[in-house]
């Protein structure tokens, strides 16, 4: 029999035969009484922890069994992670292991210049910091990107909306998936003969014979002209609050897109029309959010602007694509492509888990604020601010908490979809733990261990100062 069965028969044992010797020695039962007996059986261990530590000891005595079962499974293997991490040599066997005290992370901050520089530490260094730094620009892009879209999501399924279940089961959906479902799925999308550069392709032909066409410019100008006259409508359209904010962003993006088009700032030699119509589009949406006086007037002016600028636009030229040559997205270097789609693949194969903490935090909130917001006036983008976004700001620390932590963890995309390359572009700490110890001929057991104790320091670091900025915050 195995270790754990002789310790289940043991606990059955104790429990079955102590708890019988227990119960006669403190009443007596009737034959008729069988059943009353077998319940006070299965709550002996209560009725013994009450006895010995009193009703104020109950709550930990039940404690204490999942508390037994944590540190076995937890805190030992913490413990013996880093004595591991202090050991050489080869061996899985804990005691044939030599103790080398700090050499391994000695080894890991051998560095002829700093840590900074990966290049200039040792092979171990090397690996370990530039999955470190990979690691560390992954989870700066990534969590605020993933709170925000689950946090948006959230706000959206949690509206009246028509087939409200079925797009919370759908956004939801991915976190069900296997990770080695998700990077097939994606790899099937993103490599040279898939289907993202399929769809770009067939796209750009249809796009560039149209251009060829006789009146292209026209027809498109006219169809482009309609679509902001009808969003600029719906924007201006009387209401109690002013312009509609949603309508107000549709057309601030139309805007912006627009200005990038056109280019106005080649006219005097300078690039950033890009920068310049997120800038005019960001700032057309906070004039009607923060409720300005002139709001209207702005959303008139822009709709002036962006038929100006339809009118300096060459579709012919904005539309030829030339032959569209399809792209690696996942292996091309030096393009930002390869770390750009692993945020996306991540993103969108946990916002699902996210957006439903959210949601409980969201449906917790009293509708009757939001009423008495209403009677005043209160505009939604205030309403937002001053309300929801207070309120959920508990479960959106637990949310960027667990984001954070789960983000210094990724592997299994990366692992799936990259392999950490090109070159070194989207190699993660993660990875190089996981190789030093497992993919070697002759495993570095110790070297690994040290870099998970190294990675778990910063993993609390990063999450006490978060859980400290929102204590600061809370008490103001």
């Amino acid at each position: 029999m195995s270790l754990a069965g002789i310790l289940m028969s043991l606990i059955g044992l104790f429990w079955i035969g102590g708890g019988t010797i227990w119960l006669f020695s403190k009443r007596r039962y009737r034959l008729r009484q069988i059943p009353q007996f077998l319940g006070d059986l299965v709550g002996f261990p209560v009725e013994l922890a009450q006895s010995i530590w009193g009703r104020g000891g109950v709550p930990y005595a039940l404690l204490l069994p999942n508390m037994a079962i944590f540190g076995l499974f937890t805190f030992a293997p913490m413990i013996l992670n880093f004595y591991v991490s202090m050991t050489g040599g080869s061996s899985i066997a804990l005691f044939d292991r030599p103790w080398v005290g700090g050499a391994n992370y000695a080894e890991i901050f051998d560095c002829d210049v700093s840590i900074f520089e990966p290049k200039s530490c040792s092979n171990a260094g090397y690996n370990f910091w530039t999955g470190m730094f990979n690691t560390l620009w992954f989870v700066v892009i990534q969590v605020p990107v993933l709170c925000v879209a689950a946090l948006l999501t959230a706000l959206v399924v949690n509206r009246n909306i028509k087939g409200r279940g079925f797009w919370r089961a759908m956004f939801f959906y991915p976190v069900m998936l296997s990770p080695v479902v998700i990077a097939n799925i994606w790899n099937w999308v993103l490599h040279r003969k898939g289907a993202l550069n399929e769809a770009i392709g067939t796209t750009s032909e249809a796009l560039s014979a149209m251009a060829g066409a006789s009146g292209f410019d026209i027809v498109v100008s006219v169809i482009m002209g309609v679509i902001l006259l009808l969003v600029s409508e719906r924007a201006l359209r009387a209401s109690g609050d002013g312009p509609s904010l949603g309508w107000t962003g549709v057309f601030g993006l139309l805007l912006a897109l627009l200005v990038t088009w056109a280019n106005p700032t080649s006219i005097v030699g300078l690039p950033g029309s890009f920068w310049l119509g997120c800038a005019l589009g960001l700032a057309l949406y906070w004039i009607v959010a923060t409720g300005q006086s002139f709001a209207r007037a702005a959303i008139i002016g822009a709709g002036i602007l962006s038929v100006v600028l339809l009118l300096t636009i060459q579709f012919d030229a904005v539309f030829d694509f030339g032959r569209y040559r399809p792209v690696n997205w996942l292996v091309t270097p030096n393009t930002g492509w390869p770390f750009f789609w692993l945020v996306f693949v991540f993103c969108w194969s946990h916002m699902g888990f996210y957006m439903l903490i959210l949601l409980a935090g969201l449906q917790a909130i009293p509708n009757d604020l939001y009423e008495a917001a209403k009677m005043d006036a209160t505009k939604p983008f205030r309403a937002f601010w001053r309300i929801t976004l207070p309120l959920v700001m508990p479960t959106l620390t637990v949310v960027i908490v667990l984001s954070l932590i789960r983000s210094f963890q990724i592997f299994d995309e990366v692992y799936l979809l990259t392999g950490g390359g090109p070159g070194r572009e989207t190699f993660m700490v993660v990875q190089n733990i996981y190789e030093v110890a497992f993919t070697n001929n002759n495993p570095a057991y110790g070297q690994a261990a040290a870099g998970s104790v190294l990675m778990a320091v910063v993993i609390a670091v990063f999450t006490f100062f978060q859980l400290w900025i929102t204590r600061r915050q809370s008490e103001f």
